[in-house]
């Protein structure tokens, strides 16, 4: 049986904050020397292909004006 919450749609607020947080994530194990190097390198490899956070909220208030939507409402930072 599917718990309620996985059949609930993601919002566009919440699609926004996931990616910078990932972002941030990322950006976290890639420079911790506490973290395995090939995990690190591993992170490195993928902050190499994932969207800037400038890039996440720019296209955050694109959708936002396009759907009439308010993206972004709360303060989640990752540079």
């Amino acid at each position: 049986m599917r718990d309620s919450k996985e059949d609930s749609m993601t919002t566009p607020d919440e699609r926004t904050r996931s990616l910078l947080q990932a972002g941030a994530f990322l950006k976290e194990l890639a420079t911790d020397p506490l973290v395995p190097p090939a995990i690190r390198q591993e992170a490195s490899r993928l902050l190499r292909h994932f969207p800037k956070a400038s890039t996440v909220r720019l296209l955050a208030r694109m959708e936002a004006k396009h759907f009439g939507s308010n993206l972004l409402s709360t303060d989640t930072e990752a540079s």
